[in-house]
């Protein structure tokens, strides 16, 4: 009797278990606690063969190749098969449940990736500068303060998950920074470079404006001195002219005193004193 009390039971309870739709899942609620719980350790999923975009799954296994495919799976399904909802998923995991260490390609928490924080363009290369950093679209964002680098320092840091890693994110930072730092000087020693350019420029202009200036008063200072030495030339031919009529009245004069005794001489030996010869006067 007990045994087809059993029985029927038994087959009851199957029954009921085949005819309910939610049957062997979990609540929502039990499932959000799930999703949204704890500090520990997330258990690893199950493989799941064939969920998630083959495209998605080699994106971001490129992107993290030392975490397992499980873990990719379980991201994309989390994040409903979105790259950037899985890629967070991944970083958030702790250390300890998977070894998150992400590719050379990281991206901080500013938006910009380690590769993409300084330009290629602008750099200095055999002391020329290939291309200033205005050239650059986001030229603009470049970091510039140090409380920048210590944020992604400090994120390269947290992400790290050992002693190797934290080397290695360290080095690519420095290597950043370097860059990022030979750009700055680049692009202001390019600006300098012009504004002195500039500079010398305007000063050689002005040097010439002023040489022209000079040439014409000395050509205007060369036809006064030129006129000067002509003047001078007949001043000094006037001056041998003055002398000779001096010579010449001096000549007059003396022969003038010399008629003048003859004619007295001549007066005082005459015949007939007090009367002039006609011929004479």
């Amino acid at each position: 009797m007990s045994a087809a009390v059993c029985g029927k039971r038994t087959s009851s309870f199957c029954e009921e278990q085949q005819h309910s739709p939610h049957a062997g899942s979990p609540t929502p609620s039990k499932r959000a606690r799930f999703r949204a719980g704890g500090g520990g350790s997330p258990s690893p999923p199950r493989a799941r063969g064939g969920s998630g975009d083959p495209g998605l799954v080699a994106a971001i296994r490129a992107r993290f190749p030392s975490v397992s495919l499980e873990f990719i799976e379980k991201a994309l399904e989390e994040g409903g098969n979105d790259f950037d909802l899985a890629t967070k998923y991944l970083l958030n995991l702790p250390a300890e449940s998977v070894k998150c260490e992400a590719a050379h390609g990281y991206q901080s928490p500013n938006g910009m990736t380690t590769e993409d924080q300084v330009p290629t363009e602008g750099i200095l290369v055999d002391n020329e500068v290939a291309a200033p950093v205005d050239s650059v679209p986001w030229a603009e964002n470049l970091l510039s303060s140090s409380t920048q680098w210590s944020e992604i320092v400090v994120n390269e840091m947290l992400s790290a998950c050992n002693t190797d890693d934290a080397k290695s994110r360290a080095s690519r930072v420095l290597e950043v920074f370097e860059r990022a730092m030979t750009s700055r000087i680049g692009a202001e020693a390019l600006q300098s470079l012009q504004k002195e350019n500039s500079v010398y420029k305007e000063q050689f202009e002005a040097v010439i404006r002023e040489n022209t200036i000079l040439k014409k008063a000395v050509a205007i200072q060369h036809e006064r001195q030129k006129e000067q030495d002509e003047r001078s030339q007949e001043l000094q031919q006037l001056r041998q002219l003055v002398v000779q009529y001096q010579e010449q009245v001096r000549s007059l004069e003396v022969n003038n005193y010399a008629l003048s005794m003859h004619l007295r001489q001549a007066q005082q030996g005459s015949s007939i004193p007090g009367h002039f010869h006609r011929d004479i006067f």
